[in-house]
């Protein structure tokens, strides 16, 4: 990283300082697959940091409502795909017209979002969510089911109890809270350390190097947590969770799923993409899923998951041959 082309298109990849979850990782592992090389990290929720490079293509996808400043700086060079803005009024405003104008077809990962660009005549689509593009090697599957931040209500309601013994428990929490006192507590004061820096971020003169070495060494801790998530979801018989970017990625992995979430039919962050997945809710039963044979994957994303990998490649292609 931070090879210097200051007059040529550097690739940027998004980390993620502010966050407590690791899926967010997953979303910039799939983001990388499509990259020539990672010359810098960006700031997801501080796009307008100061980066010495005269362009930054960078693949924004994901979650993007908490925004100090917003639009993004001219130096960055956007792909929107599955884009999401959780409170759309936010960002999607008629001030910001001309920027999304500028990158559109812009692909969104909400129906919601969406509809939001369009009000401003900006056009925009339903892109699923890039964790769909992730690809799954050639590898032995096990036995082991995987239990991933269920929600316990749910998963003793619906789940039977011979399968609640025999499932393996992870989270996508960062730091684990499984994780003994002193680990927690290492990562616990580096991310003071990271915020405090952060909040000098008005001030752009202060220590801009011993910050950017901060988010690397969170980035690359973070990212190997992520690959190693995806290597047991890869070779997992079952997995069972109330995660978007779990369920989603082992969609894409030929890994079966189910959904348990309270509340999913209703809430707005599963909106578009809820249907690709198997799902229970309070409402369900355990009759409702045959959790003796679990039915294979819905494959209504695959779809959505081909058209998302050549948008990437043709933009990425695009920013390549502008340097040539």
């Amino acid at each position: 990283m931070g090879n210097n082309r200051q007059n040529k298109t550097q690739f940027g990849l998004l980390s993620y300082g502010w966050s407590l979850n690791i899926g967010d990782e997953i979303q910039s592992l799939a983001a990388a697959q499509f990259l020539p090389r990672v010359d810098r990290l960006v700031e997801r929720d501080r796009l307008h940091w100061p980066m010495d490079c005269a362009r930054l293509f960078v693949i924004l996808n994901g979650w993007f409502t908490h925004q100090r400043v917003w639009p993004p700086p001219l130096k960055i060079q956007p792909l929107f795909v599955s884009f999401y803005a959780h409170r759309p009024i936010e960002l999607i405003k008629p001030e910001f017209r001309e920027y999304f104008k500028t990158y559109e077809p812009i692909g969104c990962r909400s129906p919601a979002t969406a509809n939001a660009l369009r009000s401003l005549g900006v056009e925009a689509y339903f892109s699923g969510c890039l964790t769909l593009t992730l690809r799954r090697p050639e590898c032995e599957r096990t036995d082991i089911i995987y239990a991933v931040d269920v929600e316990e209500d749910l998963f003793h309601a619906l789940v039977p109890q011979q399968l609640r013994q025999r499932s393996v428990q992870l989270t996508h929490d960062f730091p684990d809270r499984s994780l003994g006192t002193i680990r927690k507590s290492m990562w616990q004061g580096h991310d003071l350390a990271f915020r405090v820096f952060n909040k000098l971020d008005h001030n752009r003169a202060v220590m801009p190097f011993l910050r950017y070495k901060l988010d690397v060494k969170r980035h690359n801790l973070r990212m190997s947590l992520a690959e190693e998530m995806l290597r047991r979801y890869k070779t997992a018989a079952f997995v069972i969770t109330s995660r978007l970017h779990v369920a989603l990625p082992c969609l894409a992995l030929g890994t079966p799923v189910v959904l348990l979430k309270r509340g999913i039919r209703t809430d707005v962050r599963f909106e578009g993409v809820r249907d690709f997945v198997n799902h229970l809710d309070e409402h369900s039963s355990k009759s409702d899923y045959d959790w003796n044979r679990p039915p294979q994957n819905p494959d209504r994303h695959v779809v959505f998951a081909e058209a998302l990998r050549e948008r990437c490649q043709r933009a990425v292609e695009a920013a390549v041959c502008a340097d040539n």
